[in-house]
């Protein structure tokens, strides 16, 4: 556990439990929860009837007690989607928990749920290890690509603008609640106006730092950080399609290129 950092009021959990709890999230989360188990944890959405995101989910349990990961601020409004859609099935949906999240080598009982190539769970409850930074967490963030909720994506935001529709929907499964605009989408060639994607900065621009691309805005840069590998600032944000990677753009006053 040397190694392991953690960091505090970034993710809650809501659990649902039951005899209908896989059956009833089944049919209204975008993953297929046969592929969850009880210690890690899989991708999914939470979207509105118009295909559009309500919640990022990580998905884990068994089938009558299932934990949905969200990010800070956004577990009440997942569990009230869900009460509202709860219609004669034997389930309880619980208010949102605070999470602990842990970078590095996991203890026992922690939820692993990898973020790009960066080892990470959940633990509810204390758990010892290191704090890191908030800074810190932000630029793992932004190097893995990783959005949140209300600040990098929002309920304007449709699945295949994040980047995670290959990770978060099944394709096989039966309906789920947006399914339509997720499936036409796909059947398009799953081409979006906007993508999630990376930048390096030339320096530090502020978050919400307007991106352009020669005097056309293309975008916004949502989070940033300090990559101390790269000795490079980083930002990350939803960009215009026709920004391709190393392209050279430039964010408030500051230079930057997308990376791949």
């Amino acid at each position: 556990m040397s190694d392991t950092r953690k960091i505090e009021g970034t993710h809650e959990l809501v659990v649902v439990e039951g005899p209908d709890a896989r059956k009833f999230l089944n049919d209204l989360l975008s993953q297929d929860l046969g592929q969850m188990q009880p210690d890690r944890a899989v991708r999914s959405f939470l979207l509105g009837p118009k295909g559009k995101l309500r919640a990022l989910l990580w998905v884990f349990g068994t089938d009558e007690r299932i934990g949905l990961v969200t990010d800070a601020g956004v577990g009440d409004r997942v569990a009230d989607d869900l009460t509202h859609y709860k219609i004669r099935v034997k389930v309880t949906i619980h208010r949102p928990v605070p999470l602990t999240t842990l970078v590095g080598p996991l203890p026992e009982g922690a939820i692993a749920a990898p973020m790009g190539e960066v080892e990470r769970g959940f633990v509810d409850g204390p758990v010892e290890a290191v704090f890191m930074s908030r800074q810190e967490w932000e630029t793992l963030r932004v190097e893995a690509r990783e959005p949140v909720m209300d600040r990098d994506v929002d309920e304007s935001t449709i699945p295949h603008e994040t980047g995670l529709v290959d990770q978060s929907v099944s394709f096989e499964k039966g309906c789920y609640l947006g399914q339509e605009l997720v499936a036409r989408m796909d059947s398009r060639g799953g081409k979006a106006n906007h993508l999630l994607r990376r930048v390096n900065l030339e320096g530090l621009v502020d978050d919400a730092a307007e991106v352009r691309s020669g005097t056309e805005v293309v975008g916004k840069i949502t989070t940033t950080g300090f990559s101390v590998g790269r000795a490079a600032h980083v930002g990350l944000g939803l960009l215009h399609r026709s920004i391709e990677p190393g392209a050279h753009l430039t964010i408030g006053a500051v230079a930057g290129i997308v990376e791949d």
